[in-house]
């Protein structure tokens, strides 16, 4: 490490889109970079599709390709819908795994499609990890989508975060951070519960938008960045980097 704390970035890659800009931006921070966390991931290395990007842009190769990046990680995917499309923690070679896992947040038995009008399973995925002695578990989301109701509220999204907390209620007194695009305005309970037990950063810190110019709409926030009060936040910001409709958020930290 070139930094006495630990580094995370977290970002919602727009499922590699914006492919040069991304792979540049990966070459630049993994140096200093111990940990990754990756939403719209996908794995699908389906050969007789004709290319790796489909009608939408979409970069189906794009796990296979960011692994090809950073030789120096460990990748951790987990799989959503269909096993080729989910989130992912790349971890800096080095760290000992003490567990990891994943935990269902909303399920969608009759998803069909990824068109605005439903949504997929959406699954928070975990890593509980060590190095000199000091334990941190890694919490990644991509929180439940609603056409209808956009970022507000919802039964699922407050069962959503029932389900976090629920988990991390079997956790103890470990060290935690829970990154993602959670698809939710800061105001909303469902962001509310998850603060009751961690330091919101994106509202401490008065983090105006998590959006880039790529983003059309008119609800700047989606991605968090959440610490329990075991975690010393060295420094924390939004990357001026334009490789997604997302901004990276970026944390350095130790652990008391």
């Amino acid at each position: 490490m070139y930094n006495s704390y630990m580094k995370l970035i977290t970002l919602n890659t727009w499922a590699g889109r914006v492919k040069e800009p991304f792979e540049a931006f990966l070459k630049s921070h993994a140096p200093f970079t111990d940990i990754f966390c990756f939403q719209e991931i996908y794995n699908d290395l389906d050969e007789e599709l004709e290319t790796n990007v489909d009608e939408k842009g979409r970069n189906r190769h794009i796990l296979k390709e960011i692994t090809e990046v950073l030789p120096d990680f460990d990748v951790y995917f987990c799989p959503v819908v269909e096993n080729v499309y989910g989130i992912a923690i790349f971890l800096k070679k080095g760290f000992e795994i003490i567990a990891s896992g994943e935990i269902m947040l909303y399920e969608n038995p009759n998803f069909t499609s990824f068109e605005d009008t439903e949504d997929h399973d959406r699954k928070m995925q975990w890593v509980h990890i060590k190095r000199d002695r000091k334990d941190v578990i890694i919490m990644n989301v991509h929180g439940h989508w609603d056409a209808v109701s956009k970022k507000i509220d919802t039964p699922n999204r407050l069962g959503q975060s029932k389900a976090i907390m629920d988990f991390i209620q079997t956790t103890g007194s470990i060290p935690k951070i829970l990154v993602g695009d959670f698809n939710l305005l800061p105001e909303t309970e469902s962001i509310k519960m998850i603060e009751q037990n961690f330091t919101n950063l994106i509202t401490k810190y008065n983090i105006p938008n998590t959006r880039t110019e790529l983003y059309k709409g008119d609800l700047k926030h989606a991605d968090y960045v959440f610490v329990s009060s075991e975690i010393l936040v060295e420094k924390f910001e939004v990357l001026p980097d334009v490789v997604s409709d997302h901004a990276p958020l970026s944390l350095g930290f130790d652990v008391f």
